[in-house]
């Protein structure tokens, strides 16, 4: 029996069943190009993710910030003896707040350790934002003069034109104890404290102090003013409204001082 039609029938239906180059080839763009799809829209969504993570760290840590100086602020006081209260300009603060003495100044010193301090019951409190130049690359480009030329015109001044030429970079905070004389000694010692970097998100921070139903920028003290308002922003002062106020969104919050009320009602 000859086998010929039947095996030549098998081999066309073989090759009838298998993919040819093109077709191969049109798959792969296919995958290639629903892999890319897929892929994109992964790192979309990735640093969509990132971005609201960085956002929530940010508000995070000027609601902590905000908090913690109001409780603080609220705690400050005026030491007549020490004539030491409250005092700051737009960007720093510094102020006297009670609080308990530390652990330290508890314990009694044996024979081979010199006496501890007596330590009060007082802190002073500074917060200041850190600032770096706001000018980028050489002072004589074109750029750079044009906006130092600006800001002189506007102030009058070259000095205050220089040190107005900067931006927020972060905020410092330092905390110093108030420690009584010893009767035994007159001795001196200098104590280098040095600041703490309490966030790096924020680029802004401006005070506002009420004074007799009027906010001014800067506060000599050392008495008490009614109330402080405390502005944090995310973003530095630009170049673009350095001359006017800041447009970007804000945290404020305004912190009322108890102790002013008796403070200020005292007669020396």
């Amino acid at each position: 029996m000859n086998t010929f039609p039947a095996t030549s029938l098998a081999k066309r239906l073989r090759f009838a069943a298998a993919f040819t180059i093109l077709e191969v080839m049109l798959a792969i763009v296919i995958a290639t190009g629903l892999l890319a799809t897929a892929m994109y829209y992964y790192q979309q969504a990735a640093r969509f993710r990132n971005d609201l993570l960085e956002e929530a760290e940010r508000i995070g840590s000027a609601r902590l910030i905000l908090d913690r100086m109001s409780t603080e602020l609220r705690c400050a006081l005026y030491h007549p003896v020490q004539r030491t209260g409250v005092r700051g300009g737009s960007d720093w603060i510094e102020f006297l707040k009670s609080s308990l003495p530390s652990q330290a100044s508890w314990q009694l010193s044996n024979g081979s350790e010199p006496p501890h301090y007596p330590e009060t019951g007082y802190r002073l409190i500074r917060y200041e934002l850190l600032k770096k130049p706001l000018l980028e690359g050489s002072p004589d480009n074109d750029a750079n003069r044009q906006l130092t030329g600006q800001v002189e015109r506007s102030t009058g001044d070259t000095n205050a034109a220089s040190a107005s030429l900067m931006q927020g970079d972060a905020i410092d905070r330092i905390e110093r104890r108030l420690l009584s004389v010893l009767a035994s000694t007159n001795d001196v010692v200098a104590v280098r404290i040095n600041p703490v970097r309490i966030t790096d998100r924020l680029k802004y921070m401006k005070f506002r102090y009420l004074n007799d139903g009027v906010w001014v920028d800067a506060w000599p003290g050392p008495q008490l003013p009614r109330g402080v308002e405390v502005s944090l922003g995310i973003e530095p002062m630009s170049a673009t409204n350095l001359l006017e106020n800041y447009t970007n969104h804000v945290f404020r919050r305004i912190i009322r001082i108890p102790a002013s009320a008796s403070a200020n009602s005292v007669t020396p």
